[in-house]
């Protein structure tokens, strides 16, 4: 049983929603963890950021992102080894302008969707849905699939999504997900431990799962609201068995030292939801033993990001028209088209794919170059922030991949688990 009541947004759009709770029989209450549909709201705002002009590339496209980062090929495993993307929102992948977008941005070689799990329409294109595909397919050389979640119910999409992947015999290796909120408390407290839960199963599959960190910066105030004075990072890049990943872009022209982007606020900061994990405790502490602390309040829970890419200028094809787009959800699918040729890498030595990844990023920080420059005090939360340092920090994390150094940590780490 339960009361419906109708929303209107600013554009007339209505949605039905629950506003007094669900009762179900005593007798089935015990067998049921989490409810979701019909009681959650739309993720607005939070498309990467598109430069209006059309027809005009960016600075990044993928082999830019590979000389950027000393990306190379990898001797094939070959085992399968599947890539992913969840889409939301109403967003869904144009084929056509996937194809060309390979064929004039990288090496022409074919890019198509090997999978869809739910529903996928060519028109509308979504411009998130083309930044993620455009770049996981290419990057990683690897059959993609698309996870698809039209309705705008984003919390419990986010359950449906967990349970997608968990209960599948044959699934991805590698997942993108460029969607979050960095407003306290936006889904319910069972939906996050619910999708905490699922990702940490993903882990024990083989399934490393990158986030984007969120494009709000400190998360003082986000696109979904205000947070009343209190700082957040990005839910659900804060779950401590995904990976969050945050934007960089370089100091100066389109080469050489990077800093955190200033296009937006890279999202991170400490979770009011999950404790401080294991594999970051001495790195958090150092940072907030060091850094200046920003005069705002804020949790003393897992840090994020843990890694950060390239996030602005990114080129995009979306019908037929290329424009430059920037985001966390740039640097996401990008950084996860890499662990995919790690997965490869890791395959090839043991047969078994990464999965829980966290633990050896941390463990071997050379993996990556650190970024001393910037804040993500930027825009709307200029006023308090957490700045770039030596280390790991708030705003980018453990740094920027080193594609070498990444390829040889790994070998090392997957040789023992023959």
């Amino acid at each position: 049983n339960g009361k419906f009541s109708t929303f209107t947004n600013s554009e007339g759009r209505k949605i039905y929603r629950l506003t007094s709770g669900v009762q179900v029989p005593e007798e089935v209450a015990e067998a049921i963890d989490t409810f979701s549909g019909f009681h959650g709201f739309p993720l607005m705002a939070t498309m990467p950021k598109a430069v209006e002009k059309v027809q005009e590339d960016g600075k990044v496209n993928p082999p830019k992102f590979r000389s950027n980062y000393g990306v190379t090929a990898v001797e094939q495993s070959g085992k399968q080894n599947i890539q992913a993307i969840a889409q939301f929102q109403g967003q869904y992948v144009n084929a056509s302008d996937l194809a060309a977008f390979c064929t004039k941005y990288d090496d022409g070689s074919e890019c198509k969707i090997a999978k869809y799990v739910g529903k996928n329409e060519d028109h509308p294109v979504g411009l998130e849905s083309m930044l993620d595909t455009e770049y996981i397919t290419p990057l990683g050389k690897q059959q993609t699939w698309v996870y698809s979640y039209p309705n705008f119910d984003f919390c419990s999409d986010l359950t449906t999504f967990g349970s997608n992947v968990t209960g599948s015999v044959v699934h991805p290796y590698t997942i993108s997900i460029s969607y979050g909120s960095q407003k306290i408390d936006f889904c319910s407290s069972s939906i996050i431990t619910r999708l905490s839960d699922d990702i940490t199963k993903m882990g024990t599959m083989g399934v490393t799962v990158m986030i984007s960190s969120g494009d709000d910066g400190s998360g003082g105030e986000t696109r979904q609201g205000s947070n009343d004075g209190k700082l957040s990072p990005s839910f659900p890049a804060s779950i401590p068995h995904a990976i969050a990943v945050g934007a960089t872009y370089w100091v100066s022209g389109t080469e050489g030292e990077e800093q955190a982007t200033t296009q937006f606020g890279s999202g991170g900061g400490f979770s009011y939801d999950f404790p401080v994990a294991d594999y970051q405790t001495d790195v958090v502490a150092e940072y907030l033993k060091t850094v200046k602390l920003p005069n705002a309040k804020y949790a003393n829970g897992r840090g994020s990001p843990d890694v950060s890419a390239l996030g602005e200028s990114f080129t995009v094809l979306v019908d037929g028209s290329a424009m430059p787009v920037g985001g966390t959800s740039a640097s996401s699918p990008s950084f996860a088209a890499l662990v995919t040729l790690l997965n490869e890498v890791c395959l090839k030595e043991s047969g078994k794919s990464l999965g829980y990844a966290n633990p050896l990023f941390y463990q071997n920080p050379d993996m990556f170059t650190d970024i001393v420059k910037g804040t993500n005090a930027i825009g709307d939360n200029e006023k308090a922030g957490w700045a770039c340092t030596k280390g790991w920090d708030a705003a980018t994390g453990l740094g920027v991949p080193n594609f070498p150094k990444m390829v040889a940590a790994v070998q090392k780490s997957c040789q023992g688990r023959q």
